[in-house]
């Protein structure tokens, strides 16, 4: 059997573009069904920063590897088509770990498979009900430890993540300022998802800002960003402050890493704690995270917006809107349709 895949042409060095990847088309062969392999049929792809660090030949050894010549590793959501797992029937709607490519051969035993059993379409499952949604979960109330009444600022307030953490601070009683960029970005963060008030980083000074907006300084900062953001932030961190290190992305595009704060001794003095964290060290934990969002997603506590494009053979254009700052929500790439729609639909 044959499919179209997305190969790595080269890794990029600066600004990502449609030129560091190329579109063969291979035979992947049929799913071994002695060892339990399933042949899938992707529908839809998470656009993750993630990805772009995986691309890196200096990438940490915890991730996985992309080198020239190999396919683009992603989560998606697939159709089982073939398979003699019963865990896993044919049919069955998956989020996985999978490859851009239309069709693939996956091994649940080795690679990260999980049945969509719920009433969700592919399209919720990678998009309000995502990943992303629990790390912002786990991150803010994990490492964060929030207290009622503290002040919260999220870095990317409008993104995938930013956004849940924005509104679930709010849920939690804490004053929550968002940074995003654009006037229609921080509309959304102030007048969709609750902020008590935003900052723009495309036309305000991001530390005049928040000295003027946190008189008593910041309890806790929940980054995505990293570089003269997170600066910004340490420079108006309050004594016992914690810093929640989830992202860099103003260095993904670099040809180098975004650098940390200037001065360590500031943290030292004011007992700050900057942590990262991995979404994985809490995966015991996954099902309370999901049931609280369900919870206050149902209830019409957390909003989402969804970004999702259509096109396999735009797929690495839609995978580079991410770091133009032109997405409008989580950002998606649809294969097909049916990842619209919930089952019996």
């Amino acid at each position: 059997m044959k499919t179209r895949q997305w190969l790595l042409e080269s890794r990029p060095t600066a600004e990502i573009t449609r030129d560091n990847f190329t579109m063969v088309e291979r035979d992947i062969g049929e799913p071994d069904m002695a060892k339990g392999q399933i042949l899938v049929k992707h529908q839809i792809f998470a656009c993750a920063p993630a990805m772009r660090g995986w691309m890196q030949a200096d990438r940490p050894s915890f991730v996985p590897g992309i080198d020239p010549g190999d396919p683009i590793i992603t989560l998606g959501g697939a159709k089982v088509i073939r398979s003699s797992n019963p865990a896993y029937p044919e049919g069955a709607r998956i989020f996985c770990v999978g490859a851009w490519q239309e069709y693939q051969v996956l091994d649940p035993s080795v690679t990260e498979c999980r049945v969509i059993e719920d009433d969700l379409s592919l399209a919720d499952a990678l998009g309000i009900y995502s990943m992303n949604a629990l790390t912002a979960y786990f991150g803010l109330l994990k490492v964060g430890e929030p207290k009622e009444g503290e002040t919260l600022v999220v870095s990317g307030a409008a993104g995938s993540t930013g956004s849940i953490v924005v509104q679930i601070g709010k849920i939690l009683g804490l004053r929550v300022i968002g940074i995003a960029g654009g006037a229609e970005k921080c509309g959304w963060v102030l007048n969709d998802y609750g902020a008590d008030a935003v900052i723009d980083y495309k036309s305000e000074n991001v530390a005049e800002r928040l000295a003027a907006l946190c008189p008593k300084r910041i309890d806790i900062f929940f980054d995505n960003v990293g570089g003269d953001i997170l600066q910004a932030a340490v420079d108006n961190i309050a004594q016992y402050g914690r810093i929640i290190l989830c992202g860099q992305i103003s260095g993904y595009d670099a040809d180098r890493p975004a650098p940390g704060p200037r001065d360590m001794m500031q943290l030292v003095y004011g007992s700050v704690r900057m942590q990262g964290f991995l979404l994985h060290d809490y995966a015991s934990e996954f099902d309370k995270g999901r049931a609280d969002l369900r919870s206050w997603i149902d209830s019409g506590r957390i909003k989402h917006r969804e970004d999702i494009r259509p096109g396999f053979e735009k797929v690495p254009e839609t995978y580079a809107a991410l770091f133009h700052g032109e997405n409008r929500g989580s950002l998606l790439a649809l294969i097909d349709d049916e990842a619209l729609r919930k089952p019996g639909a």
